[in-house]
């Protein structure tokens, strides 16, 4: 339910994060992980270290031969689990394959155990074993899944996967709180050459500052530190290096560390918490002045930052003088976090401005008049804003005091005396950038209020006054959606049809065309429509409107849905003379072997090895810094697509197929070949999808077009705004709807397993398609929007569901249900022609 983004910098980035460039069309949200690495403090126990087997001296990590599952740890919400009833054990590992991709560990455990109770043969049953202890600790059983690859490695010592299970295993313990367990088999796995080094050398430092071993934690970190390329983990390192510091009482060497940070540091917010990391250290430590120092150059030098504010306290409580022009930005700044911040912001703003010379009180009656509106005294800021247009008439801050003027006034409800203000700005002030945007806000306050010709007019004057203004287009668009609510269709077809002639390349042309056809009644327009824009959202409403159909459930497929067979042979074969038709292709190529340019990179090789050991998010992130280095070379592209999808990795797969797309010159997606398009519109956990969709009267192919739309099918996608999983559930939402399914051990966490999120997207979906009397694009807006937005739009529009979609004040919202349908209508031609 948000917007989401692949592969993004970490905490504290240093200089910014290198991709391929951004694709011109929003066929698939990026997406963004949040690191699942994280220390537990052990639990303190006398049992000795295990027996450990030593692997071979060399490893060079490769794929395992088992499906990696994404690691959600999280217990199961299910009833216990029973396995499928067949006395077969290849059918029954396969199963568990399945369900374990599919997060059902449970069933996934009762399938293994199905298979060790039967008669497997030696490699049914070391497979089984493997599994079983993967399951577990997905299943954050940690002591069982501990136990579990002990058992695996005493069992198989020869097994070409015991580095993986020997990391497992010191997982599992370190998972458990018993790093006395875990430390010992760190200590092994690192004597192996791996890829990994950094994170191990970290996860054994972890374990060992948990048990207050903080030369030996340093002596970790530091080793991790030395083994990373990732600039963003290595000051993260440094951070944990310098706490190791601090606890063994030596705070000039955590400072030593803390300024190493700062001289690679970049992001403001970042730099600001290390000064005043270092700044508590030195007090700490008696070093009072040098501290104080740390904390005058955070307030100086990054006074929006949250340790801002905290080391004016720190200053302010020491009784340390301190300019009253900062203080007061200071404290502005912290007033959005802590409210009672402002009054502080007023009060320093007014010792500065009664004392003299004051260079910078222009400025400081902006803020102050801000921070007086914040404070719910919307007069006291009008009176603020006012002195300072009166004695600073030349400032540089005055465009903004008429525009907070109008901002203020529209806040206490003074409708007239704002829109009036608005439009004073944009004449006093014509070559001010804020001056055609004083015209937009007049006109959407005349919208808000109903007075849709008023409304009109001002768009109209906004594209006359300023016709190269970015909206430009737009206000001719949304003056003749004024107009048309307005009555006057005369009004409305002429302000569209300007837009046509003005503005040819615009955004807006398509939808224009759309509502010329449908208020002229002339079809010539829509003609036009279908022939420039065939997949379009609104082309696809004229085709739809022109046959008869309706956008409501009675038009869904609820059948089960099965993906065509996958053969990758015939598929490499097929996007191999695709390819040559249009690009340079060796005589010799083998799409499905991937070149020793793409497996020699660290990157590559670390996204392997971070596989076999249950970080997904990790390895997800790291293959697409792969994709994103050969983003103009199509024949890598298509060999990294087949092998993304071999993998599971849909989401990886549809990016590098989109792009395969856009380099091709002679077509788009609609033409490609069809096992490029299934590439690009997967059908992933199409089990799920049929049953939940069966489950709530819902097409599976519907829910497939949501997910891909939501997640591109990445089970570990996860927005800025929190939601997660394939269906991108908010945790607030999810812990309502497990409420509502009696699911009473459900976990945030279950969020990012398939058969959870497809059982709680379908859920959703289907509420807001009751709520919503089967009208599909409103129940996928209120699925995106919420159902209290989609309601007042569907209440403002009239029951007219063209209008709806106009009159959504959520332009993702809007754009959202657009594309859920267009890939909806994309997937029906694949998968159900």
């Amino acid at each position: 339910m948000g917007l989401i983004i692949f592969g993004v910098c970490m905490t504290g980035l240093l200089v910014g994060c290198a991709d391929a460039p951004p694709t011109p069309t929003p066929i698939e949200p990026p997406l963004t992980f949040t690191p699942s690495i994280v220390s537990h403090a052990p639990t303190p126990s006398s049992t000795l270290a295990p027996t450990i087997p030593d692997p071979t001296a060399t490893w060079t990590p490769t794929p395992t031969d088992t499906a990696t599952p994404t690691w959600t740890p999280s217990p199961s919400p299910t009833a216990t689990a029973t396995p499928t009833p067949t006395t077969e054990p290849s059918t029954q590992l396969d199963d568990a394959l399945r369900h374990q991709a599919n997060g059902d560990y449970e069933q996934a455990i009762a399938e293994c155990q199905a298979v060790l109770a039967g008669t497997p043969t030696a490699a049914q049953e070391r497979q089984a074993r493997y599994l079983l202890a993967e399951s577990y600790f997905l299943n954050r059983d940690y002591e069982a899944a501990a136990a579990a690859w002990k058992e695996f490695m005493a069992r198989y010592p020869d097994d070409s996967r015991l580095p993986s299970a020997l990391l497992m295993a010191a997982r599992s313990y370190h998972a458990a709180d018993r790093c006395d367990q875990a430390i010992p088999y760190y200590e092994t796995y690192l004597k192996q050459t791996t890829p990994l080094a950094d994170l191990v050398y970290e996860w054994l430092g972890d374990c060992q500052a948990t048990r207050q071993q903080w030369s030996e934690a340093i002596t970790s970190y530091r080793q991790a530190f030395t083994a990373s390329q990732d600039r963003s983990a290595q000051v993260s390192l440094r951070e944990k290096i310098a706490s190791g510091y601090l606890a063994l009482n030596d705070p000039n060497a955590a400072v030593q560390e803390y300024d190493a940070i700062l001289a690679v540091a970049r992001v403001d917010a970042y730099r600001a918490r290390i000064e005043y990391q270092a700044g508590q250290a030195l007090a700490g430590s008696g070093q009072t002045e040098a501290a104080y120092a740390r904390y005058r150059r955070v307030v100086d030098r990054y006074p929006s930052t949250l340790y801002a504010y905290l080391s004016l306290i720190e200053l302010v409580n020491a009784g340390v003088e301190v300019d009253e022009f900062q203080r007061g930005l200071v404290d502005y700044y912290a007033g959005a976090t802590y409210p009672e911040a402002y009054e502080a912001a007023i009060r320093a703003f007014d010792r500065y401005l009664s004392s003299q010379p004051a260079p910078k009180a222009d400025e400081a009656l902006f803020r102050k008049a801000l921070a007086q509106r914040a404070t719910d005294q919307p007069q006291a800021a009008l009176q603020t804003l006012e002195t300072l247009l009166n004695r600073y008439p030349a400032s540089s801050w005055v465009s903004q005091a008429w525009w907070e003027k109008a901002a203020t006034f529209a806040a206490m409800g003074e409708e007239e005396t704002a829109v009036k203000t608005y439009r004073d700005l944009a004449a006093f002030f014509p070559a001010d950038a804020l001056a055609p945007k004083a015209l937009w806000q007049a006109a959407r306050l005349r919208e808000t209020a109903g007075r849709h010709s008023e409304a009109a007019r001002l768009y109209q004057d906004l594209q006359a006054t300023f016709p190269a203004f970015e909206n430009a287009d737009e206000a001719l668009w949304r003056a003749g959606l004024a107009y048309y609510r307005a009555g006057n269709r005369k009004e409305a077809t002429a302000n569209w049809q300007a837009l046509l002639d003005k503005y040819p390349k615009s955004a807006y042309r398509a939808k224009s065309l759309y509502w010329l056809g449908k208020v002229t009644t002339t079809e010539s327009y829509w003609d036009q429509l279908v022939a420039a824009y065939p997949h379009n959202y609104y082309a696809l409403r004229v085709k739809q409107t022109r046959d008869g159909e309706s956008l409501t459930s009675t038009r869904l497929i609820t059948a089960s849905v099965e993906v065509p067979p996958w053969d990758a042979s015939q598929v490499s074969t097929e996007l191999e003379d695709w390819l040559r038709s249009w690009t340079q292709v060796p005589a010799d190529i083998d799409l499905l072997t991937l070149p020793v340019t793409v497996t020699q990179r660290l990157d590559f090789q670390r996204g392997q090895a971070l596989l076999t050991i249950g970080l997904r998010r990790e390895a997800l992130e790291s293959w697409d810094q792969v994709r994103a280095a050969v983003w103009d070379q199509p024949v890598t592209l298509a060999r990294l697509a087949l092998f993304f999808h071999e993998r599971g990795f849909y989401g990886l797969a549809a990016r590098a197929a989109s792009r395969l797309v856009e380099l091709w010159p002679h077509g788009t997606v609609h033409t490609a070949p069809a096992a490029l398009q299934r590439l690009a519109y997967p059908l992933a956990y199409a089990d799920l999808l049929s049953a939940e969709a069966q489950a709530r009267g819902l097409d599976p192919l519907l829910l497939a077009a949501l997910i891909r739309q939501e997640s591109l099918f990445e089970p570990v996608a996860e927005s800025y705004a929190g939601a997660r999983g394939l269906g991108q559930v908010m945790p607030a939402t999810g812990e309502g709807i497990a409420r509502s399914l009696g699911l009473d051990s459900f976990h945030l966490d279950d969020l990012y397993r398939p058969v959870i999120s497809v059982k709680f997207g379908a859920y959703y979906l289907a509420v807001q398609m009751k709520r919503f009397q089967n009208q599909l694009l409103v129940a996928l807006a209120a699925y995106n929007g919420g159902p209290g937005n989609a309601t007042r739009w569907w209440d403002a529009a009239g029951g007219d569901l063209d209008l709806f979609v106009e009159v959504i004040t959520a332009n993702q919202s809007r754009i959202y249900l657009q594309r859920v349908y267009e890939q909806y209508l994309f997937y029906e031609r694949l998968y159900r022609p």
